[in-house]
């Protein structure tokens, strides 16, 4: 609107520039303009309105240089060549102002556990199927700027749903227990160390009612603290409120100055939150020499799964508990309430032996796979879209 009324000021009628113009050529054509073919006669600008019209402008671009050089000294921290982690900084201190004083620290992370409402009889009315995000990988695809494979990653990334607005935790590591990523270029699902993070969450269902907020905050450590670089910085958002009739996958890609992050997550409809449990229930797991990889998918999405764990992804020891419990690197699955489950474990032995069991499950079922290796048993609960805590 601005632009229009300086536009007239100015004396600047391009429409009616065109309009003349276009009459014009077409009276010349049919020989009505006295003295045949003769240059159309064209609007002057006013030099005075011109002049003020670039006065304006260049005082726009003025104020816009100095709010800059304003939020640069306010945030001296901030690398301000990388619009995606602009966008974060202004993303913690947007959700301060709206959602601190009614759940806590931009920190904190959700409280409200898996299997909330399974126990509960009856459940709250506010308790039905709802939309989900269910996270698949999370993979460095591309290194920027000189950064060189292989790298060791520290740092977390978590969503926010409406239910608390709080973290609801994705990964999560300390400088101190990096993750060490190569370029090695493999599907997301082979059991190898690869460009993908070994993800741990989330801890209960990401609801989509509002819009889901994705939340990055990776660093690459250096030999010592002060060298550590900024791998990926972001908060955006991974939905918006439309018209979805199905579950289907969603591939996105957030370019920093260090990296390219490629993010591969479902979009599921009319969903349910599946707690898994996996338990050997005949002999013992082991003590050395196995090791396990434990997936689970839905009949909707049968050819991305998520991994609740691969205990030869890191090299480490197994961890089962006295009465046969596999203890699970993820273990929430949001599946659709019409849909299935299905489980599967995959046993491996230094001597070659392979083990391997699937079990299909759907709601509200305890289903026994083979008993020779193990019981896997799911809890299911609605999602709530209500804002209350536990």
């Amino acid at each position: 609107m601005e632009k229009d009324k300086v536009q007239e000021e100015a004396g600047i009628e391009t429409r009616e520039e065109e309009d003349d113009e276009s009459g014009t050529k077409r009276e010349r054509e049919s020989g009505e303009i006295e003295g045949g073919g003769g240059e159309p006669s064209r609007k002057k600008r006013d030099p005075e309105a011109v002049s003020r019209f670039k006065q304006r402008s260049a005082a726009w671009f003025a104020k816009l240089k100095e709010e800059f050089e304003r939020k640069v000294a306010e945030h001296p921290d901030v690398d301000w060549s990388d619009s995606l982690a602009i966008d974060a900084s202004s993303y913690r201190k947007d959700w301060d102002y709206v959602w601190s004083q009614a759940y806590g620290s931009f920190d904190k992370i959700t409280p409200i556990p898996p299997m909330r409402y399974t126990t509960a009889d009856p459940g709250p009315d506010y308790a039905s199927e709802h939309d989900a995000v269910q996270i698949f990988c999370v993979k460095i695809r591309e290194l920027r700027r000189g950064l060189q494979w292989p790298i060791h990653v520290f740092g977390l990334v978590a969503a926010r749903d409406v239910i608390d607005h709080n973290r609801n935790i994705v990964f999560n590591r300390t400088r101190d227990d990096c993750q060490l990523l190569t370029q090695e270029i493999i599907d997301c699902h082979v059991s190898k160390k690869v460009p993908y993070l070994l993800l741990t969450g989330p801890t209960r269902a990401v609801v989509v009612v509002d819009p889901v907020d994705f939340e990055v905050a990776l660093k690459v450590k250096g030999s010592i603290e002060s060298e550590d670089k900024d791998l990926s910085f972001l908060a955006v958002q991974l939905t918006r409120i439309s018209n979805i009739s199905g579950t289907h996958l969603i591939n996105k890609e957030y370019t920093s100055k260090l990296s390219t992050l490629e993010l591969t997550f479902g979009y599921i409809v009319r969903s349910v939150e599946a707690t898994i449990n996996v338990r050997v229930i005949d002999g013992s797991w082991p003590e050395e020499g196995f090791s396990a990889r434990i997936t689970a998918h839905t009949s909707s999405l049968k050819d991305y799964r998520v991994l609740l764990l691969d205990s030869g992804y890191e090299m480490k020891k197994m961890s089962v508990t006295a009465d046969g419990m596999i203890e699970l690197s993820r273990r929430v699955v949001s599946v659709e309430f019409e849909g299935e489950l299905e489980v599967s474990v995959a046993a491996f032995g230094s001597n070659c032996n392979y083990m391997e069991a699937e079990e299909k499950f759907t709601p509200r079922t305890m289903v026994k796979a083979r008993p020779s290796l193990m019981l896997a048993f799911v809890n299911w609960k609605s999602l709530s879209s209500g804002h209350s805590c536990p």
